[in-house]
């Protein structure tokens, strides 16, 4: 495997740190990484290792205020409008990946926040992907979406759009952590591996916060990719690849895994494959000790191979 870090343009000429691991042969596939909130897509090296020796190209991006983006260090924010900035970033990755490799197979990958904008990335452009492989999302009522929008915005108006708020913080990270007391660390929630957690919390790449502002426009996000009539727009035929961690607050426990399943499938999904896997956590990736991190590369790698 070959690595190569470069920046490309993305929406209105916006410069943004990328990622790409090359096999040492030929390429027979892309798979294109959009990564989750506070993290970076240097954080996917396992699986572009696994992918890489069966010639897929792995390549990812670092959105707006995340990893190696200039802005707060421990505070990750979009900016306003930064949302659909963000939707059109991945939309000229994958331009920037089309001219380097025409004609082969793109495949898109979207985890937690990034799960959330390939979604609605998919609503818009439904014919871009080969197929999907979503990781670590799920659905919540729309009253509650918008009450605790409604809520944000007061600590909008406090702080700041891409400043942080403790009382988001309480709301989100530390309302996910209560699933796991005693709490070890303020991140619990995310792995139970505590080896790859540190590493976590130790990168400096890692934003160790989000702003109230990119809080809030991933409530619009939810609510939009929730939405009944959402999957009207995708690609019918485009196979998915789903897979979540049945102790993942962010999925519900599982439920909002399976209500994702049941809405695809309601609205004529013809391809969809549904992996929740036990006794795991929200960044199933990551959950190495458990081995649930390798039988989720297995079944990715498993997934890309029947598709050609």
């Amino acid at each position: 495997m070959k690595a190569e870090l470069f920046t490309f343009s993305g929406y209105e000429n916006r410069e943004l740190p990328a990622y790409l691991w090359l096999p040492d042969g030929d390429v027979r596939g892309i798979l294109q990484l959009t990564h989750g909130m506070t993290e970076h897509a240097g954080r996917y090296t396992a699986l572009a290792q696994c992918l890489t020796e069966a010639g897929i190209v792995v390549a990812g991006f670092d959105l707006r205020g995340h990893g190696q983006n200039p802005g707060n260090t421990k505070v990750a924010s979009f900016g306003e409008g930064g949302w659909e900035a963000s939707i059109e970033d991945i939309r000229s990755f994958f331009l920037e990946l089309q001219a380097r490799y025409p004609g082969i197979p793109h495949y898109m990958h979207g985890f937690s926040l990034g799960s959330f904008l390939l979604r609605e990335y998919l609503a818009k452009y439904p014919e871009d992907a080969a197929g999907a492989v979503i990781i670590g999302t799920g659905n919540q009522p729309t009253w509650l979406l918008s009450a605790m929008q409604a809520l944000v915005q007061t600590q909008i108006r406090k702080f700041g759009f891409d400043a942080y708020s403790p009382l988001v913080r309480k709301l989100t990270f530390d309302v996910y952590n209560q699933h796991f007391k005693p709490n070890k660390t303020p991140k619990d929630w995310l792995c139970s591996d505590e080896a790859q957690l540190a590493e976590f919390l130790a990168d400096p790449l890692c934003r160790e916060n989000f702003s109230a502002g990119l809080f809030y426009q991933m409530l619009g996000g939810m609510k939009r990719t929730g939405a009944a009539g959402i999957y009207g727009n995708w690609n019918k035929s485009m196979p998915v690849l789903l897979i979540g961690g049945a102790c993942d607050p962010v999925g519900n426990m599982g439920k909002g895994l399976k209500s994702v399943y049941d809405a695809m499938k309601k609205e004529g999904m013809e391809s969809i494959q549904f992996h929740l896997l036990p006794d795991v956590r929200h960044d199933v990736l990551h959950e190495e000790a458990s081995g649930a991190a390798q039988t989720a590369r297995d079944l990715i790698l498993a997934w890309l191979k029947a598709r050609e």
